[in-house]
C-alpha cells in the first residue's frame, strides 16, 4: 500500500493533517519530499488563468487607512476603562 498524507513538522514532531487508517503498531516508511517553491511568475499565470475563467475575481483596491487623532484614542481609552474588564463586556453580550 502506499499513500501521501501531508505533515507539518513542529518542535520535533510530525503532525499529520489528515488521519491514517492503519492498525495500531503498523511498521511504516517515511519519505520526505519538501514542496518546490513557486515561482512569482507561475503564481502569476495561475491567477490570470483563474481571473479569466471567473473563478476567482479581482481584489478591489485597497483604501488608505487614517491614522486615528490621539483624542479619540485616549477618549475610547477612558471609555473602555470605565466599562470594566474585557472579559466581562464579552460575557454580558454573550448572555445578551
Amino acid at each position: 500500500m502506499s499513500e501521501t498524507v501531508t505533515a507539518i513538522y513542529e518542535r520535533g514532531i510530525l503532525r499529520l493533517l489528515t488521519p491514517l487508517y492503519l492498525p495500531e503498531h503498523t511498521c511504516i516508511q517515511i519519505q520526505i519530499v519538501s514542496p518546490s517553491p513557486v515561482s512569482e511568475d507561475e503564481r502569476h499565470r495561475v491567477r490570470q488563468a483563474l481571473l479569466d475563467a471567473g473563478v476567482i475575481r479581482p481584489r478591489p483596491p485597497a483604501e488608505p487607512i487614517q491614522p486615528i487623532p490621539e483624542t479619540q484614542l485616549v477618549a475610547a481609552a477612558k471609555v473602555l476603562a470605565a466599562a470594566g474588564p474585557l472579559s466581562e463586556l464579552v460575557i454580558a453580550e454573550r448572555n445578551e
